[in-house]
């Protein structure tokens, strides 16, 4: 009488609707089977198991008991949320004449202490001591909601206070306890028997990142079933005898359907010269042949990392090191991860390009997704997203290299697609303890890992990407880390991170010492190498002299005669914005561009393109142009300038900026600017530097960087050497004794400011993977999620992995006659929200707004008042999608916007400013 138990409910226009609960068990055990064959990449397999039968045995096992929890009456009697109470009745009656009597007379002190994951795991403790001893099954089907419990005492409270949840009686001895503890042994039996197994003690026990990897697969599986489009409930007096066969092979249908790419099933030739000219139309060069070359020749490789020049092909390195890399570790996707949404935008293309190839050698398509807040906005991909064919019943599907893949379009599941393009932050909430964790981890396993621009992250990110590693390194997936400069302890810490995660204890750190550049650094097995031998590169000399701001627009009247496109970097927003207005002020006949983070994203995305049309390798070049901007320069835009000016920045950075600086080879240059020179602002001898650049990066970067910058810098050969110099704490600096009080206090106060940010980092960071059992801990995935960040969103999870301050992004719109529009428009466009165009574009005219809004002692106060206008004025944008819960910053017809007390004016060339700042 098991069917009489129900796992879901539903009513619809006045009918009843439910599910059995052994059909929903034998439906997402069937799933994860199916899920286990054709989807999950024989790499994660071995993780679970060597042998693969047995891994799938132990997965359709877990899932054939996994809401054992909802066969108690704490379930049973749970009231729908939308349905009346006869459906409940209904339910209730088909319980009693099952043999539960005085069911609907049970009344339970606290149902809600006994969530059916956890009535799960306390259900199969007690029905046999394989789970009594190893809770790694237990803690699966405890945690398949989103989060395993968080303590092991947990599982005996419940046994002595709320056993009455469980068995609808207290007395072990009572008929109704055992009619309970039958219905349990019977889907416990049925699971048995169902995935191969005789008896609980023939299960094998599984290790942590095994336990995470079922966990995923069996939410993945379980949100398959519990769609009703693929598995629809059923009439709550149609007969139970369902053709199982039948109804599993039509949702796993329909699922496919919105997931129609093919498996990736990698093949390498081994001849890397060949596969770089059919791949991207060239021969590799010496960095590139041996980077492709060490990946073939290791035997196991983990963790590469490239440190190279830029500009000198790491991107196809990589990817051909993907290939190779995917065969030998079994891997059937990718995830490429960059330091921003501008540089997630600007490799997309790119990565598009290397895919379809692959795709037309293999005569696959395969899924591919951009992953950031703003992927809406890259023409490229909505593009890519309109042209996709994702009707596989089209005769037509078969003509796309790639899809995009409807099932994997949610905020939970993108990253579980086959190949994913996206900010870092993907990967580095891999190591943020927030609910629904096992889904990243299913994902980020399947694949190959990229990550570009290392250099970019700072201590505070560096505590959740090392602990990504070692997580990455405990499921053996291949990762390639490029940097053009690294500091050697940040290398070395990468390193023994990754073989931390194998179960390395200890590595020689003072091999992975090395100054030579370029340099490849890797792990075969667990040993830790190095590759320092290339042929030589032709350095390019930059001239390096030093000016203030003071002499900024002097300077300038001198580098624009006779021509020359001038780069501009500062530090920080303000700062360019007031360079800007002087420059055009002086220099009216001279184009000049601004570029920076305050500008309405869709005026940014414009201007980028603006600028690389014209400064780009095949642009329209100008005679004479200034561009102001701030780091979004040195990010992310492939553009050239004849001759550059730039605040001090650390090493890395500044170094970064010059990548801009005659970044192509060209024969037309102004006869002043045939000769790079980089002018450097604000390097103080006397360590005072400005606290735009000082709040920014703080003093004791720059002080460093300012010491060890000599009047010339020859790119690459020098780069090694300054980034080493500049971050390696032993070498010291010759001062004054004036000098040295100010330098020690600079570097008091960065000492202090990256131990805050690494004990800020542990406050959510995941622990590293138990490989092996400790005191007071198993390994299994018992709180694994403990002291869980309450983040629920994306965008709240993105933040918590970066250490910014909190910032406040809305829709920027403007008033006009009838209502409001965009800044690109005149039309009124609030009586169109109901059409998606209309939307979308409201939806795409976001900014952040000033940080002196968004203080710790003012940012309540700002999201208050923005939400009461929301209320007020903006209430039919609950009935889109795209703007439902948007925050708006109301401009009036002269661009003006009053917030919180502050006066903002925005202007489509400077961007947003506030007035009567000084």
């Amino acid at each position: 009488m098991l069917e009489a138990l129900w796992a879901k409910k539903e009513e619809k226009d006045g009918v009843f609707f439910w599910l059995p609960l052994p059909v929903h068990l034998e439906d997402t055990k069937r799933i994860t089977g199916l899920l286990w064959e054709h989807w999950l990449s024989d790499g994660q397999k071995a993780v679970v198991a060597k042998d693969f039968d047995a891994g799938k045995q132990i997965a359709m096992f877990t899932a054939g008991i996994h809401d054992i929890g909802k066969a108690t009456p704490a379930f049973q009697l749970k009231k729908g949320f939308s349905n009346s109470k006869d459906l409940d009745n209904e339910l209730t009656d088909k319980l009693i004449k099952a043999g539960l009597t005085d069911i609907d007379k049970l009344i339970l002190a606290a149902p809600e202490k006994t969530p059916h994951g956890l009535a799960g795991e306390v259900i199969l403790s007690i029905l046999d001591e394989r789970f009594c001893t190893d809770n790694d099954i237990g803690s699966i089907v405890g945690g398949h909601h989103g989060r395993p419990i968080d303590d092991i005492g947990k599982i005996s409270e419940v046994k002595k206070s709320y056993k009455k949840n469980i068995f609808q009686s207290e007395d072990e001895n009572s008929d109704i306890y055992k009619k309970w503890l039958m219905f349990h042994r019977e889907i416990l039996n049925t699971a048995l028997k169902n995935s191969g197994f005789e008896k609980c003690s023939d299960i094998p026990i599984l290790s942590q990142p095994a336990q995470a990897i079922l966990l995923g697969l069996l939410t993945m599986a379980d949100w398959i079933a519990s769609n009703t489009y693929f598995f629809p409930l059923i009439g709550l007096d149609e007969s139970t005898d369902i053709d199982m066969d039948k109804r599993c092979k039509t949702g796993f249908n329909k699922w496919k359907k919105s997931n129609s790419s093919d498996i990736w099933n990698p093949e390498y030739s081994g001849d890397s010269n060949t596969l770089f000219k059919d791949r991207f139309g060239f021969e590799p060069r010496d960095v590139q042949s041996k980077f492709a070359k060490t990946v073939t020749d290791a035997k196991n490789p983990g963790l590469v990392i490239l440190e190279a020049p830029m500009g000198l092909g790491k991107t196809e390195a990589a990817l051909i090191g993907v290939e190779e890399l995917a065969v030998k570790s079994n891997r059937s996707g990718l995830f490429f991860g960059l330091p921003t949404q501008a540089t997630s935008n600007g490799i997309f293309p790119r990565i598009a390009d290397w895919l379809k190839g692959i795709s037309e050698d293999l005569g696959e398509k395969h899924g591919l997704r951009l992953v950031h807040g703003k992927a809406y906005l890259n023409d490229f991909y909505t593009n890519l997203t309109k042209s996709s064919n994702i009707d596989i019943d089209s005769g037509k599907a078969k003509e796309e290299s790639f899809v995009i893949n409807q099932w994997f379009c949610g905020k939970k599941t993108a990253i579980m697609d086959d190949f994913v393009v996206g900010t870092v932050d993907q990967l580095l909430m891999m190591a943020l303890r927030q609910k629904h964790l096992a889904l990243r981890h299913l994902g980020l396993s399947k694949k190959i890992v990229v990550i570009d621009e290392v250099h970019a992250y700072d201590a505070y990110m560096d505590q959740y990407l090392n602990m990504a590693l070692e997580w990455l390194g405990a499921y053996n997936v291949p990762v390639i880390l490029l940097s053009a400069t690294l500091p050697k302890k940040s290398r070395a810490d990468f390193i023994n991170h990754y073989l931390m995660g194998k179960g390395v204890k200890k590595i020689d750190k003072e091999s992975l010492m090395a100054d030579d550049y370029p340099l490849i650094t890797y792990t075969d097995n667990d040993k830790a190498l190095i590759i320092k031998d290339f042929a030589p590169i032709e350095d390019k000399s930059i001239e390096i002299k030093y000016t203030d701001s003071e002499n900024l627009l002097k300077l300038l009247d001198f580098l624009t005669v006779g021509g020359g496109n001038v780069g501009i970097i500062v530090n920080t927003v303000k700062k360019a914005q007031d360079i800007a207005k002087s420059v055009l002020s002086k220099f009216g006949d001279i184009s000049v561009k601004l570029l920076h983070s305050s500008f309405i994203a869709t005026d940014r995305v414009k201007n980028e393109k603006e600028l690389t049309d014209l400064l780009g390798k095949t642009g329209d070049r100008p005679e004479k142009m200034i561009v102001v901007g701030t780091q979004v320069i040195e990010q992310s835009l492939d553009i050239d300038f004849d001759v550059m000016i730039s605040d001090i920045a650390p090493v890395d950075l500044l170094i970064q900026r010059m990548g801009r600086l005659h970044r192509h080879k060209r024969d037309n240059r102004p006869d002043k600017h045939k000769k790079p020179v980089l002018y450097v602002l604000g390097n103080s001898k006397e360590l005072e530097f400005e606290s735009g650049s000082k709040a920014v990066y703080g003093g004791y970067l720059l002080a460093r960087t300012g010491y060890f910058l000599k009047d010339s810098i020859d790119l690459p050969g020098d780069i090694s050497k300054l980034v080493q110099e500049v971050y390696d704490e032993n070498i010291d600096l010759d001062l004054s004794d004036d000098l040295r009080v100010k330098y020690d206090n600079y570097k008091k106060d960065y000492e202090g400011i990256v131990n805050s940010k690494k004990d800020r980092a542990t406050s959510y960071r995941l622990e590293s993977p138990r490989l092996k059992k400790r005191i007071g801990k198993g390994t299994d995935l018992i709180g694994w999620l403990k002291n869980e960040s309450l983040t629920s969103s994306e965008e709240e999870g993105n933040s918590q992995v970066r250490d910014t301050q909190d910032t406040v992004e809305v829709i920027a719109l403007k008033r006009c006659t009838g209502g409001y529009t965009t800044f690109d428009s005149n039309e009124d466009m609030s009586q169109y929200i109901d059409s998606e165009a209309v939307a979308k574009k409201l939806a795409s005219s976001t900014i952040k707004l000033p940080n002196k809004l968004s203080k710790s002692y003012n940012i309540d106060k700002t999201i208050k008042e923005l939400e009461d206008f929301y209320i007020k004025n903006l209430k039919s944008w609950d009935n889109s999608v795209w703007l439902k819960g948007s925050l708006c910053a109301m401009f009036d017809e002269d661009n003006r916007c009053r917030i919180n007390g502050v006066d903002m004016v925005y202007d489509k060339k400077y961007g947003l400013d506030i007035e009567g700042r000084k």
